[in-house]
């Protein structure tokens, strides 16, 4: 049965673990059931039980993630290559950089876009609950005294008695939208679907990119500082970041030019993932041995660039969303305000 696929934070803990068994010299299936013994998490014991069953057997730990099947294909193929080259000591820590850099990401994007969907919603009900609740009474006590509402209040309460007439409708289709996002939430499958749909068609412009050239640069930092082919981390890191057409387009180009010889410095400056800034700085990093630590700090970089660019936005939606919502209850007040002023001036 296939697990549950393991947190980018998870993923991270767990290849810090992994470093500090091998660097103690402890065999692979005697560290992990150590590890299982002081677990105390039922979703981690979930994976890490089935994983010590398999390393037990005498399997490879690649082989044994992969068996799990919660392991990302990522990880497993950086792994497999790892033992291959006897250089596991170094590419566990460099993934547990990797995964925590990518969970971070992943949580402020999420808290960023958290405010103004909540702001959008608050705006929505406020406006539902005036044009149908509150203007229909002021009609009714203005119809009372002979007073007309404005023509825009008018218009509103209409759009409101619209909305009220189709509330049953609305509400169904906002009970079925809500139960297709639990679904999707929850259902491994329909996730990978809707996020394979999503990264294709936006993955490869705006924030999407620039997101995945950090995956990309943050990838081919963690290859390069540990020793693999260049053609092999730049493929890996291809399905890492991969999926947007954009995205596959540029990255197999790149691998196919490291691949056929061409400089890896060169081959990464031409993929169009990187600035021309960058471009350059890569090929004088190839040229002075320190490739690694410039994709490593270019990844950084880029990953901060792309929080304060999607900090920008989020700064010029909140404050469109608060204005708008102002104006709106600031006309339908109004609206219900003028002729409640001129009953009162003509009393007086």
């Amino acid at each position: 049965m296939r697990q549950k696929q393991i947190s980018a934070i998870e993923l991270s803990m767990f290849c810090q673990e992994l470093y500090q068994l091998v660097q103690a010299g402890l065999p692979i299936a005697e560290g992990l059931g150590m590890l299982l013994a002081d677990e105390k998490d039922a979703g981690v014991r979930a994976w890490l039980g089935p994983l010590c069953e398999h390393a037990e057997e005498g399997l490879p730990l690649a082989e044994c993630m992969r068996r799990t099947g919660a392991f990302p294909a990522y990880m497993t193929d950086m792994i497999a290559l790892a033992e291959q080259t006897g250089r596991l000591q170094d590419v566990l820590p460099a993934l547990s950089a990797h995964y925590a850099r990518q969970d971070r990401m992943a949580s402020d994007i999420r808290h960023a876009v958290a405010v103004p969907v909540a702001l959008f919603c608050v705006m929505l009900a406020v406006v539902f609950l005036l044009i149908t609740q509150v203007l229909p009474v002021f009609d009714r006590v203005f119809a009372q005294l002979g007073v007309r509402m404005s023509p825009m209040a008018v218009r509103l309460m209409q759009v409101g008695d619209v909305l009220s007439g189709a509330g049953l409708g609305i509400a169904i289709a906002l009970c079925a939208l809500a139960v297709v996002a639990l679904a999707v939430a929850l259902i491994p499958a329909l996730r990978g679907r809707f996020t394979a749909f999503v990264r294709f068609h936006l993955g490869g412009r705006g924030i999407f990119g620039r997101v995945a050239a950090t995956r990309f640069a943050s990838a081919m930092a963690m290859a390069t500082a540990s020793g693999l082919m260049m053609d092999e981390a730049a493929e890996l890191a291809g399905k890492l970041c991969g999926g947007a057409k954009q995205i596959d387009e540029k990255t197999r180009l790149c691998a196919e030019k490291i691949a056929e010889g061409g400089s890896t410095a060169q081959a990464l400056a031409d993929s169009g993932l990187f600035s021309a800034r960058d471009g350059r700085l890569l090929q004088l990093a190839e040229r002075t041995g320190s490739l690694a630590e410039t994709l490593d700090g270019i990844a950084a970089r880029l990953e901060q660039d792309t929080m304060r660019r999607i900090d920008a936005r989020i700064s010029a939606i909140e404050p469109a969303i608060v204005i708008l919502t102002a104006l709106l209850a600031g006309v339908i007040l109004l609206s219900v305000m003028l002729p409640l002023m001129s009953i009162m001036s003509t009393i007086g």
